[in-house]
This record gives structure tokens, sequence and C-alpha cells, in this order.
């Protein structure tokens, strides 16, 4: 099983313009799927996931909802994305799922990307639905809630992206401020690692919940690769470019 994940990353990323499911699709007809240890039911889940089958996926990411380590951790990622994308549980993600992770597993640096991307699809379909005011403020506390600024967080770029509907709800001003305040951090954040550095930089892992996210994202980098990440994402958010979607796969 996982020799078949590890093909269908490595096939995706040699030609990532390519359709995932040509690819996917052949490998999963190969897939053993009785007996497989904790690992492999992961993988398989990932396997799913990526050949965006949100039912078979989220069958195998349930069994790993009340683990509290890195398999866990990713497999509640994938579910809120599943939720929110495939099937729009915005009050779920809402008063539930988003809370419960937060309080579960807080925000790491080893995971830039972290539960951005649900949270942000969860946002944009509260401002659809006539609730920007709310839309707003998970946004906002989202955030805010990246106060380190050890790791180029995705959710950085949020309040460039949802600038325009806070302005036409009479909040520019508080966006304004968030995303200075976020440009702030990160300079400072640079300055520091331009002056101190450290060999920091997130490293190739084992870990099952880090497999597809090495493959696609972050690779083995050292400190100054990874000051070049704060600086190339303070550029973009500068220049108005920045985008705060998820991992690839999301």
């Amino acid at each position: 099983m996982a020799a078949c994940s590890t093909s269908v990353g490595r096939s995706v990323e040699a030609a990532p313009g390519i359709d995932r499911k040509s690819v996917i699709t052949p490998l999963i007809e190969r897939v053993r799927t009785e007996g497989l240890s904790d690992m492999e039911r992961y993988l398989k889940g990932e396997v799913h996931f990526l050949n965006l089958e949100p039912e078979k996926s989220r069958d195998e990411y349930w069994e790993f909802r009340n683990r509290d380590d890195d398999i866990g951790r990713v497999a509640w990622q994938r579910l809120m994305v599943i939720r929110i994308n495939a099937f729009q549980m915005v009050d779920e993600l809402l008063e539930r799922d988003i809370p419960r992770y937060n309080e579960r597993f807080g925000i790491r640096a080893n995971d830039r990307y972290c539960i951005t991307f649900p949270v942000q699809r969860t946002a944009e379909l509260l401002a659809e639905r006539g609730h920007a005011d709310q839309a707003l403020n998970l946004i906002a506390s989202h955030i805010r809630q990246h106060d380190r600024f050890d790791a180029p967080y995705s959710a950085y770029a949020l309040p460039g992206q949802f600038f325009a509907l806070a302005s036409e709800n009479d909040r520019a001003e508080e966006y304004r401020e968030l995303n200075e305040w976020v440009l702030e951090g990160l300079t400072a954040t640079i300055k520091q690692r331009l002056e101190h550095p450290a060999n920091d930089g997130p490293k190739a892992s084992g870990i099952p919940g880090e497999i597809f996210f090495s493959i696609f994202a972050d690779r083995k980098l050292d400190s100054y690769e990874w000051t070049g990440e704060f600086l190339k994402l303070r550029h973009r958010i500068a220049e108005g470019v920045a985008t705060a979607r998820g991992r690839p796969g999301q």
C-alpha cells in the first residue's frame, strides 16, 4: 500500500498538469484492502482523497478521528476538507470541527497549511449565504491564532483575500490593520532569521500524515531556504497576489 501511494505521488509530481484520475484509478484497482496496517489504511484514504472520492476517503480517515498523533491530526484536516468541499457542512465545521481541532492540535510550525483551507471555504460559504460578519470574524480569529510567526503560514494571506468582503461590510480598516500586522510580523521574523541563522527548516519525515505534504510541498529545506519561504510569502502579500489555498490535494 505504501509503495502504491508513493508511486501515485511520484507520477503526479512528475507531470503536474496530468489528470490525477488517469494516474490513480488504475493503481486503486490493484490496492489490497484486507488486513491493512494503520499506516496502510491511512494511505488508502490518501489515495481515495487524491482521486476525489469523498465517501471512500472519509470512511478511511474516520477510523483515525480519535487519535491525537500525527495520523489523527491530518486525518482530521482531511475530514474537514471533505465535509466542507464535498458536503458543504458549514454548521458542523463552525460549531464543532474547527473549535475541536484547535483545542486538540493547535498551530504547529511544521504544518504551515494546517486547517486554513477548510476555514477559508467555511467563511466563503458563510458569505455566500449572507453571513458576511460571521465569515469575517472566523477569518480574523484564525489569522490571529498564528501570532508566533515561526513559519510562513498560509493563513497570513487571508486578510488580502477577504479584503473586498470586509470593505463591503464596513470592516476595511480592520482588515487593513490585520494585513499590516501580518507584514510587520513577517518582516521582524525575516530580520531575526537573517541575523541569526539556525538549522530549523522542515525536515523530510516518515510520519504518515506528512507523506503527501512532503511530496508536494515542503521538502527538506535548510535555514536559508526556509527563510526564503518567508520572503516569498511577504512579497506576495505585499503585492496582493498571495493565496491561502491548502496543501496540494485539498
